[in-house]
């Protein structure tokens, strides 16, 4: 009895502890835990099943008391007594309310009803789930039996376990041990029998509590024992009571006694846990329904048994103290719900959770492969099926890109085609094409095994070249090379004898005569590298310039057709701006071109690189313009110019090397079977066909070898003919190319082909003649020159004679001779029997024509009309007489007295008055005072000198002097020193008293200007000794200007050496006052400096005239020589003005006298000629003469030409200087008044002197005045200096400043330019490709033509289901009035939702496999609708199906009014429908991704959304009628899934459907599913292209 409180004891106490710490499922970080329920009297108030309880019927029993004779108290137990429940001890009171004071128990039969071993009573007590049993224990009201078993049941309906014996006889009655142990190792499930509680006393209250781990070694390592965990699980317990305990005084047989032994129980307790093996910590009932755990940690299950349908990644363990071992969740890389544990998965990777019904085509224990014969496509990670052809592949089964494994010869991703080069696909594969390499595209028809032949190529295994092509050759991409034969066959093969040959430059030695050219043709040099060895262009501006190849190029290239023209070249710089027209052939009239990166070529940089062009024809080496072959090789045989393009951009260089143009020859080598042979037809012969065989001749000469042979025809008169002219060589004769007519001087018929055809002409010899058709009279044709007439009788026009003497003699037509002053186009001009002119133009007259009219001169016979004759124009004023004619051969009219001039127009140089009438007058010009000696030739007025007047230039201004041949000069006398402005003839003032100077300038000698006193006021006395200095040196300088006056003033002519020796002499003077005035440079230094400019000076003009005299004497020379041979003109032309007159005079004597007959010209006509041939000498001789004029004219010009040039070279010296050199050019025109010149140089001498007077006078008056005068101007030119210094450092510091301003601007302006070198480079790139592109667009016009096409027959598709909406809008309308009533529904249904969420149990798991089926529905459903809105006939059932769907709502409305109150009970199935129609939601966005992939395939249903769009932009405005036709597609779906699982649920839904709950559930799904809908709608919209599809709002709100 101390046992068993103290283990009671015990086992209140551990549970108390373990449920204080284990009773939550996740610790305070949120980490899974173990967790428990609460420890438990599990029986309390469970009601036991007792197989035997007494009351029924009622009966007595009695207390024992223990002792012998006592009378016992009795009592009646009658189960029907309802008044005193004390007599009632059903089995109820077994796990009542335990009262101490108010004690209730259960109690059986007496022994005397037979209640005694060997009957037994079973107590079962059932606890309607698994428990964690720790004790159970029994509290008696009477003694404890001496026999009694404790067992157990695991699970219901499984067998019954013993868990305790209790007996006094343990091994009598139970054959177990008394008292017997476990010891470690044994089984720990066995149940041991004791006699501890078997005793007999106490006879009332004795306890028995049995520990389900007390002895059992392993319980304290409870959580690893698995055998004890199954031995404390126990759903039943059992307590079968055997034998009663009594005194041994039942053997009497006594009722009393055997009334006082019975079983009676006042409390039965079972202490434990709700079993949940460490995974929830509380058990709830399931509504109504037995106790279950409230599991956690991914468990379900009544115990937490088993793990969730999704969480098998490792197997199910009970939670420990150490390890939750919570259900991990199966990795399915969310390709399934669904998974179990595969242990032997499990042990080889540590993970068990193998996935199954994966979707998406995929397999695994993870789903992470794709189904056999499925592969992943890798952008979307789907996995599409293989689709291998069972035919072709050696399996269904291919790679991870989806590629099969083909039978040999197949080929495709699929295995559903031959490949290139086999045919006729087989359960064995392919056959292999049996084409020629050289003509096939090593492809042949899958079907046939016909091979695919190049353009030029037939045959079935493309083995022989098409009619008109020869030599197939494997490297021709069209395979065969066209007949060129030119064009006169197509029967050709390849020649013999021909080797391959190439035309090559490599610029070793030098540039190889190539040249350049710009596009304008302009010649531009090529320069040649000897290092590089190569050749190179530079550009300055974007014009293009090419190279030109030389001749060995050019030429007949036709061998080299179909080869390769390579060439190497490279850039300066990677600017290239390529274009069209980069490789150009020219030739026969043809010009084709190519870009430099055609033919599969590299766009060129700085790099060289090699460059080949194929010359062909073909579409794949895009020569432009496109010309056909025969075009091509016609360019070839005569081939003009290549041109490559050199440079291709601005200041760039483009560098060219190793071109090689491929082509033929005859003789060894490496054959050429490119070359023709050609088979001519009749009437050709040659290796081309370019000869005509014998009897056949061109038909048009002018093409060549390109003309047509044709058979020759001369008209029965020849039997051969020239094959390249055609000419045949006629006979009996006849001429022309056939023989066609007759030959000159025979007439007839030649193509009757007699040899008599032709008969000879009756004219004259070298005549010809015809027929004349309708008389068949015989007229002469081709009559010799000047004659005409049937048979050439008459003279011409223009001719004169008598051919056949008609008048006289024969006189045989002779050409009128007229000296070219006729018309030649007009008739008449001359009499046709004597030869006289009669229309003669030119102003000529004469019987030939051959002289001037009067009053007109000239040479009638010059060659040029203008040279002839022209008027005299005499002028009447200068004429004698007013004569208007003149000489015929001079035109010079009778001029009076000095007149000049050819028209007698102009007085002579020096004369004037013309008007007069009377001759000229002398102008008597002063030869000193004019310039020139000439006159105004009206007024007379001579040009004068400056500072001279008079009308003859004979006197000075006033206020003038010096009257010389340079002019005047001005007199500048000072007026406040001198009495008037006009001077001496020396140029000297007078001078007022005090002043003196040449001007009246300067102060006397010791005298001073003061300002304050008008004159000069006399000096102190002290200044008498510097006068005295000053005098004598004044005296030299007189002495001196004594010398300078003598130069001038002799009388004897000066010689040049006379003159030099005084220029001498003065110049020695000089130096002699320069050296006595530097002695004296202590009294003024500024007179030496003086006197040495004076020296300088002098020998600058000593100079200078040196210089003058030499020109001057060139001057006479060249004058004289002039002078000799215009005497010898004059001479010359005097002598033929006689000779002329004389001729003159001669003629008009003589008295010609016309000839009487028209025969031969007279004697007189003769001599006329002679006389006209002399005239013509003589006129020869004029103008020789003339020239010699002229020569001697343009001499004498050069030499005056020659001294103007000299004294202009001297312009820039003083105005001294200038004026010698006018009077000097006054020698050229008058050289005989020498005299003047030396008069000239005697007056520059006295101006020398006047001004060497006039600075020694300027210096004596220096010292007080002018010194500090100059001073100040120094100073102030100074300062201007170094202002202007300052100036120019300041402006020179401001241009550097903006220099470097401009330095940032220009490097940004460099930049600029070289971005947009960069970005010109970019567009002539793009450029260069347009071309390329062209094709492109060209075949995307074809492809929008098409596009436009479709998107027509799709408007109007859109515009009949636009109709159909229409029509079905009022039903629309109707359904959009009941939405409010619908919303508000959905409102209540979500609140309700959101009641039943903490309910939600198991049903996540379910809700995952409906989203898997629901899935599967939206692809089927998808498909369905793919299908279903093709037809018009869909659409409108599905129309009907929205009708009824409409009704179905209504009735729906009505019944969930009443559903409310029903609706907690079915919260759960509510929240698992609503998740499965949630994941349907998700599948259908899925399916509206693959449709809108597929959107090419159901244009019709996206026409049909977009009409509903504008309806669906809110809940407000849902078109029902649309959305249901939608939804009803998709319940058509789902019928089909007769066999899936989720046809068995959506049944069962249909089912519970008609009651009300589920009739909620699936109105609120269908919402969901709306709402989905539209928003998978709205996708849809934005994927489609604006403007297409849109149509007006059907709805407004």
């Amino acid at each position: 009895m101390n046992r068993a409180a103290s283990a009671w004891s015990l086992l209140l106490l551990l549970a108390a502890c373990v449920r204080a710490a284990m009773d939550e499922c996740v610790d305070e970080r949120g980490a899974p835990q173990r967790c428990m329920p609460e420890f438990v009297n599990a029986a309390f108030n469970v009601t036991v099943v007792a197989t035997n309880t007494c009351g029924s019927p009622p009966e007595e029993y009695c207390v024992q008391t223990g002792a012998t004779g006592v009378t016992k108290s009795c009592h009646i137990c009658d189960a029907r007594d309802s008044r005193d429940p004390r007599n009632r001890h059903s089995a109820v009171y077994l796990t009542d309310y335990n009262n101490q004071q108010d004690t209730t128990w259960w109690q059986s039969q007496t022994m005397l009803a037979g209640i005694q071993y060997p009957n037994s009573i079973n107590l079962t007590l059932h606890l309607g789930k698994a428990f964690d049993i720790t004790y159970v224990r029994l509290k008696f009201h009477t003694s404890r039996p001496e026999s009694f078993v404790i067992y157990k049941r695991s699970s219901e309906g499984g067998p019954w376990v013993p868990y305790q014996y209790y007996s006094g006889s343990c091994q009598k009655t139970y054959q177990k041990l008394n008292r017997g142990f476990i010891r470690t190792g044994e089984d720990e499930q066995q149940a041991l029998c004791t006699d501890d509680f078997s005793d007999i006393s106490p006879l009332t209250g004795g306890n028995v509590a049995f520990s389900t781990l007390e002895g059992r070694p392993s319980a304290y390592n409870f959580d690893n024992s698995p055998v004890l965990q199954d031995w404390v699980t126990a759903t039943d317990i059992r307590v079968t009571l055997n034998r009663l305990n009594t005194f041994g005084d039942e053997v009497f047989n006594d009722p009393k006694v055997l009334k006082s032994y019975y079983y009676a129980i006042s409390d039965f307790a079972v202490g434990g846990r709700c079993k949940c093996n460490g995974h929830a910590s509380e058990c709830v009932r399931n509504g109504q329904g037995p106790l279950v755990c409230d599991c956690k940690h991914n468990t379900e299950g009544d115990d937490c048994n088993v793990c969730k349908p999704f969480f098998n990644d490792r197997p199910w363990r009970r939670a420990t103290a150490d390890n939750a071992n919570e259900c991990l969740p199966c990795d399915c890389n969310g390709k399934s719900s669904e998974c179990y544990y595969d242990a032997e998965l499990y042990r080889a990777t540590g993970h068990g959770g193998h996935c199954r019904n994966c979707a998406d085509n995929t397999d695994g224990a993870n789903c992470e492969r794709c189904l056999d014969n499925y592969y992943r496509e890798h952008t979307s990670g789907r996995c599409l099926p293989c689709g291998c052809s069972s035919v072709g592949s050696e399996s269904p089964q291919c790679d991870s890109r989806g590629v099969c494994v083909c039978k040999p010869g197949v080929g495709g991703e699929k295995c559903d085609r031959c490949q290139q080069g086999f045919h006729s696909l087989t359960e064995a594969g392919c056959r292999q094409c049996t084409c020629s390499p050289s003509g096939s595209t090593q492809e042949c028809d899958v079907a046939t095994g016909q091979c695919r032949c190049k353009d030029h190529v037939e045959g079935f295994s493309c083995d022989r070249c098409k009619l008109g092509y020869f030599n197939l050759d494997p490297r021709n991409p069209q395979g065969c090379t066209p007949c060129f034969c030119f064009q006169h066959s197509s029967v050709c093969d390849s020649a013999e004898g021909f080797s391959v040959h190439t035309v090559t430059s490599s610029f070793s030695t030098d540039d190889e005569q190539w040249t350049a050219q710009q596009r304008d043709s302009s010649p531009v040099p090529v320069q040649w590298s000897p290092s590089g060895q190569e050749v190179s262009l530079v550009s300055d501006d974007y014009f293009p310039i090419y190279f030109i190849a030389p001749g060995k190029f050019l030429g007949n290239q036709l061998l080299s057709y179909g080869q390769n023209l390579s060439l190497s070249f490279r850039v300066e710089r990677r600017d290239a701006r390529l274009s069209a027209e980069d490789l150009v052939l020219e030739g026969a009239g043809l010009r084709v071109a190519v870009p430099l990166i055609a033919q599969g070529n590299a766009y060129p940089n700085e790099n060289m690189q090699t460059y080949v062009f194929r010359l062909h024809d073909s579409a794949d080496y895009p020569w432009r313009p496109a010309i056909s072959h025969s075009d091509f090789q016609k360019l070839l045989h005569n081939l003009t110019a290549v041109k490559i393009r050199g440079t291709y951009s601005e200041k760039n260089a483009g560098y060219l090397d190793n071109v090689a143009l491929v082509t033929a020859r005859r003789g060894p080598g490496v054959p050429a079977r490119w070359v023709e042979q050609c088979t001519c037809p009749q009437g050709y012969q040659g290796q081309h066909c370019e000869q005509c065989t014998l009897g056949y001749r061109r038909a048009r000469p002018d093409l060549g070898p390109f003309s047509a042979c044709e058979p020759c025809n001369c008209n029965g008169h020849s039997d051969a003919c020239n094959p390249d002219t055609g000419a045949c060589d006629c006979k009996d004769n006849t001429a022309g190319l056939s023989c066609e007519r007759c030959r000159d001087g025979f007439y007839g018929d030649a193509t009757r082909g007699t040899s008599d055809d032709c008969q000879p002409c009756p004219c004259p010899a070298g005549a010809t003649c015809g027929v004349v058709l309708k008389t068949q009279e015989v007229v002469c044709t081709n009559c010799p020159a000047g004659t005409t007439g049937k048979r050439c009788e008459l003279c011409d026009d223009g001719f004169f004679g008598d051919p056949l003497g008609q008048s006289g003699p024969v006189r045989a037509c002779r050409a009128c001779k007229c000296s070219d002053n006729i018309d030649p186009n007009a008739v008449g001009n001359c009499d046709r029997e004597t030869g006289e002119c009669l229309k003669c133009i030119y102003n000529t007259a004469g019987f030939f024509c051959d002289r001037c009219k009067d009053a007109f001169y000239g040479n009638a016979l010059a060659s040029d009309p203008a040279d002839k004759c022209k008027p005299c124009a005499c002028s009447p004023l200068g004429t004698v007489g007013e004569e208007t004619s003149c000489s015929q051969v001079t035109g010079q009219c009778p001029c009076l007295p000095n007149v000049a001039g050819r028209d007698c127009g102009a007085c002579e140089p020096g004369f004037f008055d013309l008007r007069s009438g009377s001759g000229c007058k002398r102008c008597d010009c002063n030869p000193i005072g004019s310039t020139n000696g000439q006159c105004d030739i009206v007024t007379g007025q001579c040009e004068c000198q400056p500072g001279v007047t008079g009308l003859h230039c004979q006197r000075c201004e006033s206020n003038f002097f010096g009257f010389s041949s340079s002019g005047c000069k001005p007199c500048d006398c000072d007026p406040e020193g001198s009495q008037s402005s006009q001077c001496k003839e020396d140029g000297r003032c007078e001078c007022r008293a005090g002043f003196v100077g040449a001007r009246c300038d300067m102060c006397e000698e010791n005298y001073f200007y003061n300002r304050s006193v008008p004159g000069c006021q006399q000096c102190p006395s002290c200044y008498s000794l510097v006068r005295d200095k000053v005098n004598q040196q004044r005296q030299k300088l007189h002495d001196l200007q004594t010398l300078i006056d003598n130069l001038g003033s002799g009388q004897d002519a000066v010689t040049d050496k006379a003159f030099e020796d005084r220029l001498k002499e003065a110049e020695r003077a000089i130096v002699e006052l320069l050296e006595e005035a530097q002695s004296s440079k202590d009294v003024d230094r500024g007179l030496l400096e003086r006197l040495s400019s004076i020296n300088n000076t002098l020998t600058t003009q000593w100079n200078r005239l040196q210089s003058v005299r030499n020109t001057v004497d060139d001057t006479g020379t060249q004058a004289d020589r002039a002078r000799s041979r215009v005497r010898d003109a004059e001479s010359l032309i005097d002598r033929a003005r006689q000779e002329l007159e004389k001729a003159k005079d001669a003629v008009s004597k003589v008295d010609i006298k016309p000839p009487s007959g028209a025969g031969d010209p007279n004697n007189m006509t003769l001599l006329a000629e002679e006389a006209r041939a002399l005239a013509d000498k003589h006129k020869t001789d004029a103008d020789q003469i003339e020239k010699i004029a002229r020569d001697a004219n343009d001499t004498s010009t050069k030499a005056y030409n020659l001294l103007l040039k000299t004294l202009d070279g001297e312009s820039k010296t003083s105005q001294e200087i200038d004026d010698l050199n006018r009077k000097y050019t006054e020698a050229k025109e008058l050289a005989k008044n020498l005299e003047k010149q030396a008069t000239k140089v005697q007056d520059e001498a006295n101006e020398a002197g006047d001004t060497a007077l006039k600075i020694f006078a300027n210096l004596t008056s220096l010292p007080p005045v002018d010194t500090k005068a100059l001073e100040d101007e120094a100073g102030k030119i100074k300062k201007e200096a170094s202002d202007l210094d300052k100036l120019i450092d300041k402006t020179e510091k401001e241009y550097n400043d903006l220099r470097d301003d401009l330095k940032g601007k220009e490097q940004e302006v460099r930049k600029l330019l070289e971005k947009g070198k960069s970005e010109q480079q970019t567009a002539d790139q793009l450029l260069a490709r347009a071309d390329a592109a062209k094709a492109l667009a060209e075949e995307a016009a074809k492809k929008g033509q098409s596009t436009f096409r479709e998107a027509e027959t799709i408007l109007e598709d859109l515009r009949d289901f636009d109709k159909r909406v229409n029509d079905n809008k009022t039903a629309a309308e109707d359904a959009m009035k009941k939405i409010p009533a619908i919303n508000a529904t959905i409102a209540a249904a979500n609140s309700k939702t959101q009641q039943a969420e903490a309910a939600l149990g198991n049903a996540a798991a379910d809700a995952r496999e409906a989203k898997r089926k629901a899935e599967e529905a939206e692809k089927i459903a998808s498909n369905v609708q793919k299908g279903s809105a093709k037809t018009k006939q869909d659409a409108e059932r599905a129309y009907e199906d929205t009708t009824r769907l409409d009704k179905q709502v209504d009735d729906m409305m009505d019944q969930l009014s009443g559903a409310e109150a029903e609706l907690a009970k079915k919260k759960a199935e509510a929240d698992s429908d609503m998740m499965m129609a949630s994941m349907a939601s998700d599948s259908a966005k899925e399916a509206e991704d693959n449709a809108r992939k597929a959107k090419s395939a159901v244009k019709t249903v996206l026409s049909t959304i977009a009409n509903l769009l504008e309806q669906l932009g809110n809940i407000d405005k849902v078109d029902l009628s649309k959305l249901n036709q939608i939804d009803e597609s998709l319940k058509s779906a789902k019928g089909k899934m007769v066999d899936s699982e989720l046809d068995r649920k959506l049944a069962e839904l249909n089912d519970v459907a008609r009651t009300q709950e589920d009739m909620i559930t699936d109105y609120d799904r269908q919402i969901r599913e709306i709402r989905a809908d539209i928003a998978n709608l709205n996708d849809i919209k934005n994927t489609l292209p604006e403007g297409c599809f849109n149509s007006p709002a059907l709805e407004q709100p």
